[in-house]
């Protein structure tokens, strides 16, 4: 069934609706809230309280207003992120990597131990300079590359402008794009 339709079944009240839209996109949703917490417990409480935001205002929702019901809960998502982190709400203590972290068994034709400790390396240094990203930058950032939403939806999600998205991409582009190239030059 549908996105539309469910949500409209949701919105009068039918419980198997919520448990679809639930079961629909809830992995997406953890995925998103554990970009910003980098902890699984928080990642869990950003994604329960997302879907009760969400399940609670459902009646808010305009299929005028918001042309897509994933991108509306992405952004529900997104600012309950955003404010656990500002509050300062975390369980996290620094990541460090660790030899537990890394595979036991590498299968066979697979990457050597240095390319898998090597891209580990990137990944954590990657997601380590995206901190640099104010908060607004850093949603629109993972908003249109990890998400891949239109600046349109993006802009109405946030509720701005699509120069001020277009804007704020390129400032954020900027930004880690000065802090990276020292580590791996110019392209």
């Amino acid at each position: 069934m549908p996105d539309d339709m469910t949500v409209v079944l949701a919105k009068e009240g039918n419980r198997d609706a919520f448990r679809r839209l639930y079961e629909e996109h809830r992995e997406r949703i953890f995925r998103t809230a554990y970009r910003y917490s980098g902890s699984r417990e928080d990642a869990e409480d950003i994604m329960q309280e997302t879907f009760v935001k969400a399940f609670s205002h459902l009646r808010t929702f305009d299929f005028r207003i918001s042309h897509n019901f994933s991108s509306w809960l992405l952004s529900i998502c997104i600012n309950t992120a955003l404010d656990s982190l500002r509050r300062g709400e975390s369980r996290k203590d620094g990541r460090h990597v660790s030899l537990v972290d890394l595979p036991a068994e590498i299968p066979a034709g697979g990457p050597g131990p240095e390319e898998t400790a090597a891209r580990r390396l990137a990944v954590d240094r990657i997601r380590e300079t995206l901190r640099i990203l104010s908060p607004r930058q850093r949603a629109m950032f993972d908003m249109r590359y990890t998400e891949h939403m239109d600046v349109r939806d993006i802009a109405g999600c946030l509720g701005c402008s699509e120069s001020n998205v277009k804007t704020q991409l390129s400032r954020a582009l900027a930004k880690l794009r000065k802090t990276l190239e020292p580590d791996w030059g110019k392209p």
